[in-house]
């Protein structure tokens, strides 16, 4: 099941006042909940507009293709620019959203339009992703996040030899200019 959420405006004054997510919420594979707005929803809207754990959410707009799960204990609204992707089927969500990580990658995920770049309805239903039995989608999952956990530190490892290696930098400046790095011939 796919769609979007609800667009803002200030004049409706219909339904309950609820929280919601924006674009400037949704990351790469995680959320930024510093800043949550509220609008109005009525009891139609919520069905359409409402995330529950588990579902996959992509950005229409900015860094189109942007995708990240809702892996909270609690619903949340989304805007009309976000994506909601919800299978009738047992499919594993962290799988398709690896599948637009790659297809983002590959640059096979893209914005049209001329002003504002947006990724329509049209153009996700349109997207061709392999379809492999459940077992399988989460055998490949655990498979990537082991890879990306082995390269994670492999960038930790690295900015920690950075960090040391000017910090040694440093301190060799240090005992050359004070005189303390070659013996001193009085």
């Amino acid at each position: 099941m796919h769609n979007t959420g609800k667009a803002l405006n200030a004049s409706n004054q219909e339904g309950v006042m609820l929280d919601y997510i924006t674009t400037s919420n949704l990351y790469w594979n995680h959320f930024d909940l510093t800043v949550v707005k509220k609008m109005r929803f009525t009891e139609a809207e919520l069905e359409k507009c409402t995330v529950t754990n588990g579902d996959l959410l992509i950005c229409e707009g900015g860094d189109v293709g942007r995708a990240a799960i809702w892996n909270y204990n609690y619903d949340i609204r989304i805007q009309n620019h976000i994506h909601r992707l919800k299978s009738y089927l047992p499919l594993s969500h962290a799988f398709y959203y690896y599948i637009f990580y790659f297809y983002k990658s590959l640059n096979l995920i893209g914005g049209k339009g001329v002003a504002i770049q947006g990724l329509s309805s049209g153009d996700i239903h349109k997207l061709v992703a392999p379809l492999p039995p459940i077992a399988e989608q989460q055998r490949i999952v655990r498979e990537i996040e082991r890879w990306f956990a082995i390269i994670d530190k492999l960038e930790t490892s690295a900015e920690d030899l950075k960090v040391s290696i000017q910090q040694t930098k440093s301190r060799i400046l240090d005992l050359a200019l004070s005189g303390k790095l070659v013996s001193q011939d009085p």
